[in-house]
Protein backbone atom coordinates (compact mmCIF):
# COMPACT_ATOMS: atom_id res chain seq x y z
CA UNK A 1 0.00 0.00 0.00
CA UNK A 2 1.00 3.62 -1.20
CA UNK A 3 2.36 5.26 2.06
CA UNK A 4 1.04 8.72 0.83
CA UNK A 5 1.89 10.68 3.37
CA UNK A 6 5.74 10.12 2.05
CA UNK A 7 4.57 11.99 -0.86
CA UNK A 8 4.23 15.73 -0.55
CA UNK A 9 3.59 18.81 -2.74
CA UNK A 10 5.74 21.87 -1.39
CA UNK A 11 5.50 23.50 -3.88
CA UNK A 12 1.82 23.86 -3.30
CA UNK A 13 0.58 26.96 -1.17
CA UNK A 14 -2.33 25.50 1.21
CA UNK A 15 -5.18 28.58 1.05
CA UNK A 16 -7.77 26.29 3.19
CA UNK A 17 -9.33 25.37 0.30
CA UNK A 18 -8.30 22.51 -1.24
CA UNK A 19 -6.72 20.12 1.43
CA UNK A 20 -2.33 19.79 0.26
CA UNK A 21 -0.19 16.85 1.75
CA UNK A 22 3.12 18.86 2.52
CA UNK A 23 5.37 19.66 5.28
CA UNK A 24 3.05 23.14 6.16
CA UNK A 25 0.01 21.09 6.56
CA UNK A 26 1.42 18.73 8.57
CA UNK A 27 2.93 20.89 10.90
CA UNK A 28 0.32 23.54 10.72
CA UNK A 29 -3.44 21.49 10.06
CA UNK A 30 -2.38 17.93 11.20
CA UNK A 31 -5.91 17.66 12.57
CA UNK A 32 -7.79 18.58 8.77
CA UNK A 33 -5.76 15.85 6.95
CA UNK A 34 -6.28 13.20 9.09
CA UNK A 35 -9.91 13.58 8.31
CA UNK A 36 -9.61 13.93 5.08
CA UNK A 37 -7.12 10.87 4.88
CA UNK A 38 -9.46 8.90 6.90
CA UNK A 39 -12.62 9.79 4.93
CA UNK A 40 -10.58 7.94 1.56
CA UNK A 41 -9.41 5.09 3.80
CA UNK A 42 -13.13 4.32 4.28
CA UNK A 43 -13.52 4.72 0.49
CA UNK A 44 -11.07 2.42 -0.10
CA UNK A 45 -13.00 -0.62 1.13
CA UNK A 46 -15.40 0.11 -1.38
CA UNK A 47 -13.61 0.12 -4.91
CA UNK A 48 -11.49 -2.84 -5.41
CA UNK A 49 -11.61 -3.56 -9.23
CA UNK A 50 -13.87 -1.26 -9.60
CA UNK A 51 -14.41 1.92 -12.28
CA UNK A 52 -14.36 5.18 -9.35
CA UNK A 53 -15.19 8.83 -9.91
CA UNK A 54 -13.43 11.24 -7.26
CA UNK A 55 -15.47 14.00 -7.62
CA UNK A 56 -13.40 17.07 -6.99
CA UNK A 57 -10.23 15.56 -6.37
CA UNK A 58 -8.08 18.14 -5.31
CA UNK A 59 -4.78 17.92 -5.21
CA UNK A 60 -5.25 14.30 -6.19
CA UNK A 61 -3.50 12.23 -2.71
CA UNK A 62 -7.02 10.85 -2.34
CA UNK A 63 -7.34 9.68 -6.43
CA UNK A 64 -4.16 8.12 -5.68
CA UNK A 65 -5.38 6.14 -2.43
CA UNK A 66 -8.07 4.83 -4.30
CA UNK A 67 -6.34 3.57 -6.99
CA UNK A 68 -3.83 2.00 -4.43
CA UNK A 69 -6.56 0.40 -2.64
CA UNK A 70 -7.19 -1.86 -5.87
CA UNK A 71 -9.63 0.41 -8.33
CA UNK A 72 -9.42 -0.61 -11.89
CA UNK A 73 -9.27 3.10 -12.77
CA UNK A 74 -10.09 6.60 -11.15
CA UNK A 75 -11.05 9.67 -13.02
CA UNK A 76 -10.25 12.89 -10.30
CA UNK A 77 -12.51 15.55 -11.57
CA UNK A 78 -11.76 19.08 -10.14
CA UNK A 79 -12.42 22.78 -11.58
CA UNK A 80 -8.86 24.20 -10.55
CA UNK A 81 -6.85 23.17 -13.68
CA UNK A 82 -3.59 24.18 -11.39
CA UNK A 83 -4.70 21.40 -9.09
CA UNK A 84 -5.18 19.32 -11.78
CA UNK A 85 -1.92 19.66 -13.05
CA UNK A 86 -0.02 18.86 -9.87
CA UNK A 87 -1.92 16.40 -9.55
CA UNK A 88 -1.03 14.93 -12.32
CA UNK A 89 2.57 15.31 -11.96
CA UNK A 90 2.61 14.37 -8.59
CA UNK A 91 0.40 11.39 -8.10
CA UNK A 92 -0.03 10.66 -11.89
CA UNK A 93 -0.61 6.51 -12.85
CA UNK A 94 -1.83 4.45 -15.82
CA UNK A 95 -4.97 3.60 -13.66
CA UNK A 96 -5.97 7.36 -12.72
CA UNK A 97 -6.70 10.27 -15.04
CA UNK A 98 -7.14 13.92 -13.84
CA UNK A 99 -9.49 16.05 -15.45
CA UNK A 100 -11.61 19.29 -15.52
CA UNK A 101 -15.21 18.96 -14.33
CA UNK A 102 -18.07 20.73 -13.08
CA UNK A 103 -19.89 18.30 -11.00
CA UNK A 104 -23.24 19.66 -11.61
CA UNK A 105 -22.53 19.25 -15.22
CA UNK A 106 -20.27 16.14 -16.01
CA UNK A 107 -20.40 15.43 -19.73
CA UNK A 108 -19.79 11.56 -18.87
CA UNK A 109 -21.75 8.72 -19.94
CA UNK A 110 -24.98 7.24 -18.02
CA UNK A 111 -24.05 4.44 -15.59
CA UNK A 112 -19.61 4.43 -16.20
CA UNK A 113 -18.74 3.97 -12.57
CA UNK A 114 -19.07 1.19 -9.57
CA UNK A 115 -18.55 3.85 -7.05
CA UNK A 116 -18.27 7.79 -6.88
CA UNK A 117 -16.43 9.35 -4.50
CA UNK A 118 -18.10 12.96 -3.16
CA UNK A 119 -15.74 13.96 0.30
CA UNK A 120 -16.26 18.02 1.07
CA UNK A 121 -17.36 18.56 -2.17
CA UNK A 122 -21.53 19.81 -2.12
CA UNK A 123 -21.28 22.31 0.43
CA UNK A 124 -18.93 24.18 -2.40
CA UNK A 125 -21.46 23.88 -5.34
CA UNK A 126 -24.60 25.77 -6.00
CA UNK A 127 -27.26 22.85 -5.62
CA UNK A 128 -26.77 19.36 -3.83
CA UNK A 129 -29.67 18.54 -5.01
CA UNK A 130 -28.79 18.36 -8.60
CA UNK A 131 -25.13 17.05 -7.63
CA UNK A 132 -26.68 13.89 -5.85
CA UNK A 133 -28.94 13.42 -8.95
CA UNK A 134 -25.95 13.83 -11.14
CA UNK A 135 -23.90 11.09 -9.28
CA UNK A 136 -26.96 8.59 -9.47
CA UNK A 137 -27.20 9.35 -13.51
CA UNK A 138 -23.11 7.96 -12.93
CA UNK A 139 -22.96 5.15 -11.49
CA UNK A 140 -23.86 1.70 -12.79
CA UNK A 141 -27.07 0.12 -10.80
CA UNK A 142 -26.23 -0.69 -7.03
CA UNK A 143 -23.53 1.80 -7.74
CA UNK A 144 -22.28 3.27 -4.56
CA UNK A 145 -22.29 7.02 -3.88
CA UNK A 146 -19.80 7.76 -0.52
CA UNK A 147 -20.32 11.61 0.43
CA UNK A 148 -19.04 13.69 3.21
CA UNK A 149 -19.76 17.18 4.37
CA UNK A 150 -19.94 19.36 7.36
CA UNK A 151 -23.33 19.20 9.95
CA UNK A 152 -24.45 22.74 10.09
CA UNK A 153 -25.60 21.84 13.77
CA UNK A 154 -22.40 22.09 15.22
CA UNK A 155 -20.35 24.09 12.15
CA UNK A 156 -22.85 26.50 12.21
CA UNK A 157 -25.59 26.20 14.96
CA UNK A 158 -28.44 28.25 15.35
CA UNK A 159 -28.13 29.21 11.74
CA UNK A 160 -30.02 28.76 8.83
CA UNK A 161 -29.64 26.72 5.38
CA UNK A 162 -29.83 29.77 3.62
CA UNK A 163 -27.83 31.78 5.81
CA UNK A 164 -24.28 31.87 4.52
CA UNK A 165 -21.86 29.67 6.72
CA UNK A 166 -18.61 30.75 8.65
CA UNK A 167 -16.64 29.04 6.27
CA UNK A 168 -16.60 31.74 2.73
CA UNK A 169 -15.48 28.55 0.63
CA UNK A 170 -19.24 26.93 1.07
CA UNK A 171 -22.23 27.97 0.07
CA UNK A 172 -24.46 26.21 2.47
CA UNK A 173 -24.54 23.28 5.02
CA UNK A 174 -26.72 20.49 5.63
CA UNK A 175 -27.71 19.44 8.69
CA UNK A 176 -27.75 15.43 9.02
CA UNK A 177 -31.12 15.16 8.58
CA UNK A 178 -31.43 16.95 5.95
CA UNK A 179 -28.38 15.66 4.26
CA UNK A 180 -30.51 12.20 4.42
CA UNK A 181 -33.64 13.53 3.23
CA UNK A 182 -31.89 14.84 -0.26
CA UNK A 183 -29.79 11.18 -0.27
CA UNK A 184 -32.93 9.25 -0.15
CA UNK A 185 -34.56 10.62 -3.25
CA UNK A 186 -31.80 8.95 -5.01
CA UNK A 187 -30.45 6.16 -2.65
CA UNK A 188 -30.66 3.38 0.06
CA UNK A 189 -28.56 4.76 2.58
CA UNK A 190 -25.99 2.17 3.62
CA UNK A 191 -24.62 3.76 6.68
CA UNK A 192 -24.22 6.71 8.07
CA UNK A 193 -20.47 7.80 10.36
CA UNK A 194 -19.59 10.44 12.14
CA UNK A 195 -16.24 12.24 12.73
CA UNK A 196 -14.61 14.67 15.18
CA UNK A 197 -17.39 14.80 17.68
CA UNK A 198 -17.91 17.17 20.48
CA UNK A 199 -17.39 16.24 23.90
CA UNK A 200 -20.05 18.07 26.08
CA UNK A 201 -21.43 14.83 26.68
CA UNK A 202 -18.91 13.69 28.59
CA UNK A 203 -19.87 15.70 32.12
CA UNK A 204 -23.35 14.31 31.53
CA UNK A 205 -22.58 10.93 30.90
CA UNK A 206 -20.24 10.82 34.33
CA UNK A 207 -23.12 12.34 35.76
CA UNK A 208 -25.63 9.18 34.51
CA UNK A 209 -22.69 6.74 35.81
CA UNK A 210 -22.31 8.76 39.36
CA UNK A 211 -26.10 8.31 39.60
CA UNK A 212 -26.17 4.63 38.59
CA UNK A 213 -23.33 3.78 40.81
CA UNK A 214 -25.57 5.07 43.48
CA UNK A 215 -28.48 3.65 42.67
CA UNK A 216 -26.69 0.49 43.02
CA UNK A 217 -27.14 -0.19 39.46
CA UNK A 218 -24.18 -2.55 37.57
CA UNK A 219 -24.07 -0.89 34.81
CA UNK A 220 -25.74 2.35 32.76
CA UNK A 221 -27.78 2.02 29.82
CA UNK A 222 -24.32 2.63 26.96
CA UNK A 223 -21.06 3.20 26.97
CA UNK A 224 -19.86 5.02 23.95
CA UNK A 225 -17.14 3.70 21.84
CA UNK A 226 -13.42 5.13 22.75
CA UNK A 227 -12.82 7.73 20.12
CA UNK A 228 -9.24 7.72 18.58
CA UNK A 229 -8.47 11.21 17.11
CA UNK A 230 -10.38 11.29 14.11
CA UNK A 231 -11.77 8.37 12.77
CA UNK A 232 -15.27 7.90 11.64
CA UNK A 233 -17.61 6.14 14.27
CA UNK A 234 -21.05 4.54 12.99
CA UNK A 235 -23.88 7.15 14.14
CA UNK A 236 -25.33 4.03 15.23
CA UNK A 237 -23.00 3.34 18.12
CA UNK A 238 -23.10 6.45 19.78
CA UNK A 239 -25.35 9.06 21.73
CA UNK A 240 -25.19 12.36 23.54
CA UNK A 241 -22.76 12.71 20.92
CA UNK A 242 -22.60 14.92 17.04
CA UNK A 243 -19.87 15.05 14.84
CA UNK A 244 -19.02 17.99 12.88
CA UNK A 245 -18.81 15.85 9.95
CA UNK A 246 -21.40 12.89 8.32
CA UNK A 247 -19.79 10.53 6.04
CA UNK A 248 -22.80 8.48 3.93
CA UNK A 249 -21.97 5.02 2.16
CA UNK A 250 -25.28 4.95 -0.07
CA UNK A 251 -26.39 2.56 -2.86
CA UNK A 252 -28.07 3.28 -5.89
CA UNK A 253 -31.57 2.47 -6.21
CA UNK A 254 -32.86 0.24 -8.54
CA UNK A 255 -35.89 1.23 -10.49
CA UNK A 256 -38.25 -1.79 -11.08
CA UNK A 257 -39.35 -2.22 -14.61
CA UNK A 258 -42.90 -1.24 -15.40
CA UNK A 259 -45.28 -4.00 -15.97
CA UNK A 260 -46.32 -4.14 -19.61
Amino acid sequence: MLEILDTEQNDVLFTGERVVINDVVKKNYGDVLEEHLNRYRLAQKYVKDKRVLDAACGAGYGSKMLQAAGASHVLGVDIDEASLSNARKTYGHDQIDYAYGNVNKLELEDKSFDVVVSFETIEHIDDGSVWIKESSRLLKDDGIFIVSTPNRSIANPSAYFVEQPRNHYHKYEYTIVELVGELLKEYDILELYGQTFTTDYVAFQTQIIRKARNLGAASTPYTNPVISGYELVALGEVKDMNPLYVVAVCRKKCVAPMDK
